[in-house]
């Protein structure tokens, strides 16, 4: 039985937060995605509490992390050219889902990992466990990408 929570959307940057600094692998999925401000939770990795998404990548740079975007968006160009040249960036035609991917937790909603998503917009924002114990097969398993 898959354990659920309801989250609100500017919670949403602390929770990308704490999947960067605790999960061994993150898959963030957003047709549109911007630098977004993120908080970490205390850990030793870093000093800071509130980092960039791209700076948290690389400051985080034990994590592995897949970004996926729609292709073809101008707005997601400013993100991908600050992010980490080891970061792995994924544009899909068809992609309308929004999900941040950890091997313990997903977060499924409607918000886009953009400012308006995090910060402006009400939207609908779950946590559920990952019955898959895997970034890759729950990818593969719920979204069809085999990536």
């Amino acid at each position: 039985m898959v354990r659920a929570f309801s989250l609100t959307s500017d919670s949403l940057g602390y929770f990308l937060g704490y999947a960067l600094v605790h999960a061994r692998s993150v898959a963030v999925v957003s047709p549109w995605m911007s630098d977004v401000d993120l908080r970490l939770p205390l850990t030793n990795r870093t000093d800071k509490r509130r980092l960039l998404l791209s700076e948290a990548i690389e400051i985080l740079n034990g994590t592995q992390v897949q970004i996926i975007v729609r292709s073809g968006e101008q707005h997601n160009r400013y993100l991908r050219n600050q992010l980490p040249d080891w970061t792995e960036f994924i544009e899909l035609s068809d992609l309308h889902a929004k999900t941040i991917v950890t091997p313990e937790f997903v977060y499924l909603g409607s918000a886009n990992i953009t400012r308006g998503g995090l910060e402006i917009n009400r939207e609908l924002c779950e946590i559920i466990e990952n019955e898959y114990d895997a970034v890759d097969a729950y990818l593969r398993e719920e979204l069809n990408l085999d990536i």
